[in-house]
């Protein structure tokens, strides 16, 4: 009986094993490596149909795994301009983030801001200030643009990030933005 018993025991344990390990779980995968990409932004403005000016951005950053770390590109661009007893920033400044998806895909967040110095002309028609041009008038205007945007996109892929009026001039700004993997 003893020995009937002991069989019994080996044999459970025996059969017991292989089942505990066919439910361990399996080691986790390592999360997906940073992905580089590059990225064109064109800040592109129009009067009506006709293109007013076309200002292209290339941007390099990371995509990190979903829930890793954010990584931002940040593009300053621009000159300050003496307005009485100040200087004040005219430029783009661009900032940039990506992560990585579960689909393949890249999510990005960019916030876009643009700022230009109007002038009055004879004819009293507004037109952008560039330095270079006669010093300002007495009253120029500072003109400020700034939008925040989300979008998912592929490699490969073009699309518009935003599209605003100006309610001033009337001016449509328009800001499309390219995605590609660096390989």
């Amino acid at each position: 009986m003893r020995i009937m018993r002991i069989l019994a025991v080996t044999f459970a344990m025996l059969t017991a094993v292989p089942a505990l390990c066919a439910q361990e779980k399996p080691a986790p995968e390592a999360p997906p490596a940073q992905i580089p990409l590059k990225i064109q932004i064109v800040l592109t403005e129009y009067a009506g149909t006709q293109k007013v000016s076309t200002l292209p951005y290339t941007l390099y950053t990371i995509a990190y795994p979903p829930h890793g770390e954010r990584h931002d590109a940040q593009l300053r661009f621009g000159v300050q301009v003496p307005m009485g007893d100040t200087y004040h920033d005219v430029g783009t400044n661009i900032d940039c983030w990506a992560l990585q998806t579960d689909d393949a895909r890249v999510s990005l967040d960019f916030t876009v801001e643009r700022t230009s110095v109007t002038v009055r002309g004879p004819n009293g028609e507004e037109a952008e200030w560039k330095p270079g041009d006669e010093g300002l008038s007495p009253h120029p205007l500072l003109r400020n643009f700034r939008d925040s945007f989300h979008l998912v996109m592929r490699d490969g892929a073009t699309m518009e990030g935003t599209a605003a009026v100006d309610p001033v001039t009337g001016h449509v700004l328009k800001i499309d933005v390219t995605l590609n993997v660096l390989k």
